[in-house]
């Protein structure tokens, strides 16, 4: 009778221990690198140049002459993930920027500033180019720019940039043009 009340708060015990070891858990990082999915739901492009380049309020600032940027970003907006492949040629290093990296997807129309919703790792290669950077990232997403309602990634999904591409930008920053080396308008691919 003693063992069989012994076990049985050992184990009321252990059941009781169980979900302060789950709480223990952490959740997954924002931002997090993760394989490539199976399927995507679309593809999106941008070919981003310096004259496509915007200030905060929207008036033509000069990128960096001579650069270019391609972006192909792969999105299965029911998983919220994006698988990128981001090349730069002519981008003088080094990269500067107020958010997580120098490499950002920004909500705004072509004449239009945004916030930055989402940020890729900046790319990297030698000196004289090409710069890349490939690799896919789960949601929930964040920039690191901190506004008075949280960072600017909070509440961002694939899902927003689906429903209109040409309405979000992907850019560049470096130290010398830090308003932006490169920018370009998102479009469907196929």
């Amino acid at each position: 009778m003693f063992r069989s009340s012994l076990r049985r708060l050992t184990l009321l015990c252990a059941v009781a221990l169980i979900p302060s070891v789950v709480w223990a858990v952490p959740a997954a990082a924002a931002d997090e690198s993760v394989p490539e999915p199976s399927s995507f739901t679309s593809t999106l492009t941008s070919t981003a140049t310096p004259d496509a380049v915007r200030d905060d309020v929207g008036k033509p600032v000069p990128g960096q002459p001579g650069a270019e940027g391609k972006f192909v970003l792969r999105i299965n907006s029911k998983l919220d993930i994006v698988c990128y492949d981001i090349t730069l040629t002519g981008v003088t290093l080094p990269y500067e920027s107020g958010a997580r990296t120098a490499t950002h997807l920004q909500e705004g129309k072509p004449d239009e500033s945004g916030y930055v919703r989402m940020v890729f790792p900046d790319p990297q290669g030698p000196p004289d180019g090409p710069l890349t950077s490939k690799g896919c990232l789960k949601g929930p997403f964040t920039s690191g720019v901190v506004l008075r309602h949280g960072d600017t990634g909070r509440g961002f999904t694939l899902a927003m940039v689906e429903r209109n591409p040409p309405e979000w930008f992907v850019d560049v920053h470096t130290k010398e043009f830090r308003v932006g080396a490169v920018r370009g308008q998102l479009a469907k691919s196929g």
